[in-house]
C-alpha cells in the first residue's frame, strides 16, 4: 500500500519512525540501535556519507543505505523490513495500519490506540478503565462504550492474528496468533 498525499509528518533529519520501522542515523545514533536490536524493532540505518557501513548484514530486522538516499529506495527498504518484522506479530504502521506480511488493516483512531496498547503487551491483561483512557483521552462517551468497541475491533484485527479476549471482571487480553506461511506473502 502507499499513500500518495499523505502529509509529511517529519523530516529525515530527526530520530524517527516510518510504518513501525524505526530510521536511524549511523553512525551518530549507534547507542539506539543497540536498544533498537534489544526490543526487535525493525530498522533501517541512514549511513553516513563518510561513514563504515554497519555489521549487522545478516540480520533480518536490519538494514541499510548510504546518505544521500532517493526516496524511492528508502521507501523499499522500508516495506521489506516492515514484511520481515511483521511475520512473527503484527506491527502499527503510520496512519493507523496494522500489518501482519502483506495484510493490513486500516484502523479508525480509537481503534488504533487500542490496538497499539495491546501489541504493546501481548499476553498482559488491560483493564477496561486504562482501555478508556487510551481510547478516549477526552472522557468516555457512555459506560458501555469500550465493550461496543472491542467487539468490533476483534474481527478488524483478526486477519492480522491478534485475538482478544475477555477476562471475566478484569479487563481483555491480546495473543498474537501464528499465521499460516500462504497468509503471510
Amino acid at each position: 500500500m502507499e499513500l500518495l498525499d499523505a502529509p509529511v509528518e517529519r523530516s529525515l533529519d530527526s530520530p524517527s519512525q516510518i510504518d513501525g520501522v524505526a530510521v536511524v542515523h549511523w553512525p551518530e545514533e549507534q547507542a539506539r540501535v543497540a536498544d533498537l536490536e534489544r526490543r526487535r524493532v525493525p530498522r533501517l540505518l541512514l549511513v553516513d556519507a563518510d561513514a563504515a557501513p554497519p555489521a549487522e548484514a545478516d540480520n533480518p530486522l536490519c538494514d541499510w543505505v548510504r546518505e544521500p538516499v532517493d526516496e524511492r529506495d528508502l521507501q523499499s527498504r522500508i516495506v521489506v523490513l516492515r514484511s520481515r518484522a511483521s511475520a512473527d506479530r503484527p506491527i502499527l504502521g503510520d496512519h493507523g495500519v496494522v500489518w501482519r506480511g502483506d495484510v493490513w488493516v486500516a484502523l479508525s483512531p480509537i481503534e488504533e490506540r487500542l490496538t497499539a496498547a495491546f501489541l504493546a503487551r501481548p499476553g498482559r491483561v488491560l483493564s477496561r478503565s486504562r482501555l478508556e483512557q487510551l481510547g478516549w483521552p477526552n472522557g468516555i462517551p457512555n459506560a458501555r462504550a469500550i465493550d461496543g468497541r472491542i467487539k468490533v475491533l476483534r474481527s478488524r484485527i483478526a486477519p492480522v492474528g491478534v485475538r482478544i479476549h475477555t477476562v471475566r471482571g478484569q479487563g481483555y487480553l491480546a495473543e498474537i496468533q501464528p499465521l499460516p506461511v500462504e497468509a503471510l506473502t
